[in-house]
């Protein structure tokens, strides 16, 4: 029997799966494990060209579901009911994951039966840091640890309006963090379902990984990043995220590119020297306003907004202006309150010494 299944949900990924899968060609020994995708209706030839590239890869076993397109949530349920073994690693199409063997080390760390959900340090293929773990219960409100919000505490708006700087990967052990991007993580089947799977409240996209991390959280068990294990995502080759768009190239992103953050950056120094600059034949003045990434899709926007209101209602605070008395008051004696509460926050230190200890 297969050591642990891949899940992927896929929607217009055309263009980067052939990355991904040689990717897994070429750092797992795929005859080990089983591989589910589950395609989300995608506009684009993304089923074929999945048919013609996994057959080099080996797997003990290969499915690959075809739906109608109904969101991201819908399509990680279908592919958790249909996977048998306990271990199940959830992977996007549009990443790659550069560490030898990184299942195997993935399920070393979960096998420590306190640990629910365990995955990699993550970084944009421009060199940006995406994420190194997500914080939630804090004052800043949930946000890419590695990242710094851009917003004012108590204001802020969107999740994604964060600096974020160039990064590298830094080996280190285990350490834990709120919740994690679901990029590339693996956690056991049966505590997923006893966390009721992933909620269609959270569909189509986005955040449906926060709220899945802290349902494991609420079973008492520890969210945790291994550095070790480094992911590359690569939202610049894949399709559109909107259904109706080109899903070719860089369709879709929401995201500003290296060229515009370079720029930004060129902006803000000026501003730091001069309080003003030159910008072709009129004289302009910026403010740090004009150096602050946007989220500049109305689709996307209306969705994040929704999933925030739908957050509030579920978990009984703000993910982007949490109310920390009514958090404390709520979840102190939970795994939720881990940072805060004296024997929780023991209990992660003690944690951490332990896999340093065996030198993970």
């Amino acid at each position: 029997m297969a050591e642990a299944t891949i899940i992927l949900p896929n929607f217009n990924n055309e263009q980067v799966l052939p990355i991904l899968f040689r990717s897994l060609k070429t750092f797992l020994n795929c005859p080990r494990y089983d591989f589910i995708m589950v395609d989300d209706g995608s506009e684009d030839d993304s089923v074929a060209m999945a048919k013609r590239e996994v057959q080099h890869c080996g797997f003990a076993s290969v499915e690959i579901i075809q739906l109608p397109h109904r969101g991201i949530v819908h399509a990680l349920n279908t592919a958790l009911s249909s996977a048998k073994t306990e271990f199940v690693i959830r992977l996007d199409g549009d990443a790659t994951v550069e560490t030898p063997d990184w299942i195997s080390k993935l399920i070393m760390v979960l096998r420590h039966e306190e640990i629910g959900i365990v995955g990699g340090s993550v970084i944009f293929e421009d060199g940006r840091v995406h994420s190194f773990g997500r914080s939630v219960l804090g004052e800043t409100g949930l946000h890419d640890v590695g990242c710094v919000p851009l917003e004012p505490t108590g204001s802020r708006t969107f999740d994604s309006i964060v600096y974020r700087p160039k990064g590298r990967f830094s080996d280190g052990c285990p350490y834990e963090v709120d919740t994690i991007l679901g990029v590339c993580v693996a956690f056991r089947r049966s505590e997923a379902q006893a966390a009721g799977g992933f909620d269609t409240r959270f569909n189509p996209v986005w955040i449906e990984d926060d709220d899945f991390g802290l349902g494991i959280r609420r079973l008492g068990r520890r969210v945790v990043v291994y550095p070790k294990i480094h992911v590359i995502h690569r939202p610049g080759l894949r399709g559109s995220r909107e259904p109706g768009l080109p899903t070719g190239g860089k369709a879709g992103r929401t995201f500003k590119d290296a060229r515009f953050y370079k720029i930004q950056k060129d902006i803000f120094n000026r501003i730091i020297r001069r309080g003003k600059m030159i910008c072709g034949k009129s004289r302009s003045a910026y403010s740090i306003e004009d150096c602050i990434p946007v989220e500049s899709s109305p689709w996307r926007s209306s969705i994040l907004k929704s999933h925030y209101e739908n957050w509030r209602q579920k978990w009984g605070f703000d993910p982007m202006n949490p109310d920390l008395l009514k958090i404390y008051q709520k979840y102190w004696d939970t795994s939720l309150c881990w940072r805060v509460n004296p024997s929780q926050l023991e209990s992660s230190r003690a944690f951490i010494r332990k896999m340093a200890a065996e030198n993970l």
